[in-house]
């Protein structure tokens, strides 16, 4: 552009004021007394009424600023945008799906779904769909062919006919082409390639937006909040905005923390005090006669008016303060008296006082749970006759008289009562033997020598043990054996019902109780 001047225009060394109807310059601008050139790109704006003009940034305000509507933000955090600065716009709340042959990527990005093996979308300019090959391949005279890369095939002319199948075509004469058969609207040519222009099947969708996507063109869905239906407790504002439902009678959400949370106000039935019951506000001290739970109060319980009645074996003493409810020094009228039955040790102790001893009347102890000093914890009987003959070495009496028992204390008495004969000056030897452990007992020596006959006795013999070092409440396992010096000697029991016979063979275990002496 020329401008050219038709008045007077002084040096750079001075101001003057010109009047002109063009100016033509070939050299620079210099605007304030600085002589300043400005900066490249800068342009010549007005500072306004009065002011000198100056150099600025090539940039405008737009007039009318653009607000950020639903689901719209700026990264800067700004309300809206007035191109004075650079900003991003974000977009949020859009939730889109796929469905058949459609893909989303990101939420926002909308891509067919190929199984990259016969058909993906990198053809073309890199973004469109293409075939790859068909999903099942032509063989011919062993050859394959799927249409992943190009072949020839030769075919001889004579005695030689082909036939296609789906989606092969092969055309009439003495030389039948053979093509691709495709439909021209899902699948067409792409110079020589075969592309897909569409899906055969449309996606129509509804809402904020409206429309159908069949892969030919291009398609961009908006979407905006998906609606959302209130139950009960829950409402709905007109910006989709979710919040509960309050009666600001019991409960409101605008207590507690940053005054969005819900807060209890105060339960919906009071508690009213009753005689000799006080409520107090404990903020100031104010007597109050009921409490919701909207104020703090302390709660307490009149002394005096307060009448106890004792029940059975339960009196009450008023003689001091407050008054003792005591429990009887006799107990009557009880039905029973059952103590905890959960591991921990109980007890029943009676009086210790000189010749003053607790005593029990009318009990009954015959239950076999009882654990009494000195009781029978076994007892086996040999009723029908048996002799049992007696060798050099220990042998068992008879399985049947193999005895378990629960040790009550650390002693046991054993007794085994039956007619022995030791004849012609023979040693006769008992030992208890455990037959679980498959040895001789091993908390006491019980091997012990019983019997000596010189002539031609059968006497009845009574073979004793004594067993020590036991654990109350533990079972233990018995059985008694015997040997003699010199073969043979014999042990008779039983009489099978005949008068004059042999008397039983008895075999006992006591007790032996916490009094016992060792010397």
């Amino acid at each position: 552009m020329y401008c050219y001047n038709k008045g007077i225009m002084g040096s750079i060394n001075g101001l003057k004021n010109i009047h002109a109807t063009s100016i033509q310059n070939a050299g620079q601008f210099y605007l304030g007394n600085n002589l300043d050139s400005g900066a490249a790109g800068q342009v010549i704006i007005s500072a306004g009424p009065q002011q000198a003009a100056l150099w600025g940034s090539n940039s405008a305000t737009l007039p009318g600023a653009l607000t950020m509507g639903t689901n719209l933000s700026l990264a800067s955090g700004d309300a809206s945008f007035d191109g004075t600065t650079a900003d991003t716009i974000n977009a949020a709340g859009l939730s889109i799906t796929g469905g058949n042959g459609i893909s989303v990527v990101g939420g926002t990005e909308i891509l067919t779904d190929n199984d990259n093996t016969t058909i993906n979308n990198s053809g073309g300019t890199g973004q469109q769909n293409q075939v790859l090959k068909v999903p099942n391949a032509l063989t011919i005279n062993s050859t394959t062919y799927d249409g992943s890369v190009a072949r020839n095939f030769t075919l001889a002319t004579t005695d030689t006919t082909y036939t296609g199948t789906v989606p092969i075509a092969i055309s009439a004469g003495p030389v039948g082409a053979i093509s691709l058969d495709y439909d021209g609207d899902t699948l067409d040519l792409d110079g020589a390639d075969l592309a897909v222009q569409k899906v055969p099947n449309t996606l129509t969708f509804t809402g904020y937006d409206t429309g159908t996507y069949d892969g030919s063109t291009a398609k961009t869905i908006n979407l905006e909040n998906t609606e959302y239906t209130a139950g009960n407790g829950i409402q709905i504002s007109g910006s989709n905005q979710i919040q509960t439902k309050t009666d600001n009678q019991t409960i409101r959400d605008s207590g507690g923390g940053s005054g969005n949370n819900l807060q209890v106000i105060k339960v919906p039935n009071t508690l009213t005090a009753s005689t000799n019951i006080i409520f107090t506000n404990t903020d100031d001290g104010a007597a109050e006669t009921s409490y919701d739970g909207s104020q703090p109060i302390t709660i307490t319980a009149a002394s005096s008016g307060t009448t106890y009645d004792g029940g059975t074996n339960i009196n009450i003493d008023t003689s001091t303060t407050p008054d003792e409810i005591n429990l009887d020094t006799s107990i009557t009228g009880q039905t029973g008296i059952t103590f905890l039955n959960n591991g921990a040790s109980t007890n029943l102790t009676g009086s210790n006082y000189p010749n003053k001893p607790t005593t029990a009347t009318n009990l009954d102890l015959t239950s076999s749970t009882n654990k009494i000093s000195g009781v029978v914890l076994a007892t086996k009987i040999q009723q029908t006759y048996m002799r049992r003959d007696i060798g050099t070495t220990y042998i068992e009496y008879s399985s049947n008289f193999r005895t378990s028992f629960v040790a009550q204390s650390a002693s046991v008495m054993v007794e085994f009562y039956a007619v022995i004969a030791a004849y012609s000056s023979k040693l006769f030897y008992g030992g208890l033997y455990d037959y679980i452990n498959s040895q001789f007992f091993a908390t006491s020596q019980t091997q012990h020598r019983f019997k000596f006959d010189n002539g031609l006795d059968q006497d009845p013999t009574s073979c004793m043990w004594y067993l020590t070092g036991l654990t109350a409440g533990t079972t233990y396992y018995i059985s008694p054996y015997f040997k003699s010096s010199k073969a043979t000697s014999y042990i008779y029991a039983g009489n099978s019902g005949t008068a004059g016979s042999f008397a039983p063979g008895i075999l006992r275990i006591i007790d032996g109780g916490n009094n016992v002496d060792i010397y």
